[in-house]
């Protein structure tokens, strides 16, 4: 497979001292990762580092993704031995990396939060819902979910959103089932097994597992079969550490798809432990259902000619194409009903 060089920027608690110019691990294979200083900050300080990574790709077009996958492994490490955050911010620009290659192919980035800047539609009715919803005699459990609901929404990765959100859902699954002990059934003819020796039927209190079908039956209704079976496929694939494309060729659909689900199932079920009675129209719901965060990646693809005495060029000969993007806000009437 042919070989490509791809800077990452990634914020952290962890900078190089200042009489370092560069580190550099040489990973298994053909990788090697290269971590520098990123640009300092009004106070002087990097506020960060760009992260270099070289290595083997199906394409330039698989590149950055392949080569982002490497260097997230190698800051789980990091992560691990330092016990210091790491996050990978986004891409700045890949180029062909095969030695002594005259003609290369470059692409430069950039990468936007597709709700950024923030829509200005934080309205009263918002807030109302949320005073309502406070007045309401909450259960522990329900505050407890809602912060991981919240957490699911923060995260910037459908993995990872998925992984929040499943614990909320979780939590309340547990708290709302039924704590009467139920009948061990046989795999083969679901009948009720008994003790062998004295006849007692073998019960038990219901498992995590049934617990969380019970509430995906009570919120889908005859869907429900389909959708326990593709998120507990997502749940099992992505906690037993399978990658994302496994997981989404197995369940038939997007990552990003099935958080939205999720979110859905997960708001549904926390709602449901919510004692309102008749009181004042609620608001919700801004973003129409859709709970998985993604990312705008622009690029710019362009041709650089190497004719120096080394194998590569040095970096002040990568062209640095500097791309903007101005969003403006759709119209928003004042109604939440219509905000999207």
């Amino acid at each position: 497979m042919p070989t490509f060089r791809c800077e990452f920027d990634v914020i952290g608690d962890l900078v190089l001292p200042a009489d370092v110019n560069e580190l550099r691990l040489g990973g298994t294979g053909a990788f090697t990762t290269v971590f520098r200083n990123g640009p300092v900050d009004n106070h002087g300080h990097p506020a960060g580092l760009v992260v270099i990574v070289e290595g083997t790709a199906r394409s330039i077009d698989a590149a950055e993704d392949e080569l982002r996958r490497y260097l997230a492994a190698n800051l789980d490490l990091l992560a691990f031995a330092t016990h210091s955050r790491f996050k990978i911010v986004a891409p700045r620009r890949l180029i062909e990396w095969e030695p002594n290659q005259k003609t290369r192919k470059f692409r430069v980035f950039h990468t936007a939060d597709v709700r950024y800047p923030p829509d200005p539609e934080l309205i009263g009715q918002y807030l109302e819902t949320v005073q309502t919803l406070d007045n309401a005699t909450l259960p522990g459990f329900t505050r407890t979910a809602l912060r991981y609901f919240r957490y699911g929404l923060l995260d910037n990765r459908p993995e990872d959103q998925f992984m929040w959100l499943w614990l909320s859902l979780e939590i309340v699954a547990e708290n709302l089932k039924d704590k009467v002990r139920v009948p061990i059934t046989c795999h083969e003819c679901n009948g009720a097994m008994t003790c062998g020796a004295c006849g007692a039927k073998q019960a038990r209190i219901p498992m995590a597992k049934q617990a969380i079908e019970n509430l995906i039956a009570k919120i889908t209704g005859e869907a429900a079969p389909a959708v326990a079976k593709r998120q507990f496929t997502a749940r099992n694939g992505l906690m037993h550490g399978r990658n994302c494309e496994s997981v989404e060729a197995e369940c038939g659909t997007s990552l990003s798809a099935i958080v939205d689900e999720l979110g859905a199932i997960t708001w549904t079920a926390i709602m449901s432990t919510i004692p309102l009675g008749n009181g004042p129209e609620l608001n919700f719901g801004h973003r129409g259902g859709e709970f998985a965060n993604s990312s705008l990646v622009m690029s710019v693809d362009g041709l650089l000619d190497h004719s120096g005495d080394g194998p590569h060029p040095t970096d002040d000969r990568i062209p640095n194409v500097q791309i903007a993007m101005w969003k403006t806000f759709n119209q928003f009437d004042g109604d939440p009903k219509t905000a999207k």
